[in-house]
C-alpha cells in the first residue's frame, strides 16, 4: 500500500456497529451562507442526536489555535492533497482564493452509506449539487437561510476591510440563496432555540 493509501485509509471515520441500520446509509448536508449559524445548529443537533457521524472536510489550511486532527476538518499538507486529487479520493474539492484545498472524502461516504450509517456534513451549495447528482438516494439536503438576507449582507460586509474579499463574500451570499429551492428542507435561523430544534426534528425523522 502507497503512502497515499494508508493516508486516504487513516481518514475513514471509526463506525461502531450499533450505529449500523439495517438500510442503506444517509447523507445529510447542512448548507447556507457564511454567518447564517451552520456550525452552531450542526454542533446543537449532534450533541441531541445519536447515531450520525459528522464528516470533516479535508483542508491544506494551517490548523488554528483550538483545533485537533479531524474536528473541524482533517489536516494534510498540499502534496498529500494534490496526490489524493491524483487518486480520485474526493468527491468534491476546490480550490479558494487564499490558495488553500478544501475536499469531502469519497472513500468515506461510499464506506458510510454502503454498510448502512448515516453521516451528515455542511457543504457549499455547488459541492451538494454534486453530492446530489452521485448519490440522490441517499441525500438529505437541509438549506439554513437567514431571516433577513440584506442583515447577513451587511453583516459579513463589517467583517473583511478588504473591499474586494467584501466583494466576493457578497457575490458567494447570492450564489447560495439561489440554490435554495433545490434542497429538501428549509431552515430559517431567526431565533437559534427554534432552528435547532427544527434540524433535530428532520434529522431524527430519517435516522431510524
Amino acid at each position: 500500500m502507497t503512502d497515499g493509501n494508508k493516508l486516504t485509509q487513516g481518514l475513514i471515520l471509526a463506525f461502531q456497529t450499533r450505529d449500523r441500520k439495517e438500510r442503506p446509509g444517509l447523507f445529510f448536508i447542512v448548507s447556507g451562507p457564511s454567518g447564517v449559524g451552520k456550525n452552531t445548529l450542526l454542533n446543537y443537533a449532534l450533541r441531541e442526536v445519536q447515531g450520525i457521524y459528522y464528516l470533516p472536510s479535508i483542508t491544506t489550511r494551517p490548523m488554528r489555535l483550538g483545533e485537533t486532527q479531524g474536528s473541524p476538518y482533517f489536516f494534510v499538507t498540499s502534496s498529500e492533497f494534490e496526490a489524493m486529487i491524483a487518486q480520485g479520493a474526493f468527491l468534491e474539492w476546490k480550490k479558494i482564493h487564499t490558495g488553500d484545498y478544501y475536499g469531502t472524502h469519497l472513500p468515506t461516504i461510499t464506506c458510510a452509506l454502503a454498510n448502512g450509517y448515516d453521516i451528515i456534513t455542511d457543504m457549499d451549495v455547488l459541492g451538494c449539487m454534486e453530492v446530489m447528482a452521485r448519490f440522490p438516494e441517499n441525500v438529505v439536503s437541509i438549506f439554513i437561510a437567514p431571516p433577513d438576507r440584506e442583515e447577513l449582507r451587511q453583516r459579513l460586509a463589517g467583517r473583511e476591510k478588504d473591499p474586494v474579499l467584501t466583494a466576493r463574500r457578497l457575490e458567494r451570499v447570492d450564489l447560495e440563496m439561489s440554490y435554495m429551492d433545490r434542497y429538501r428542507h428549509v431552515i430559517v435561523n431567526d431565533d437559534l432555540g427554534q432552528a435547532g430544534a427544527e434540524l433535530v426534528q428532520i434529522l431524527k425523522q430519517y435516522s431510524r
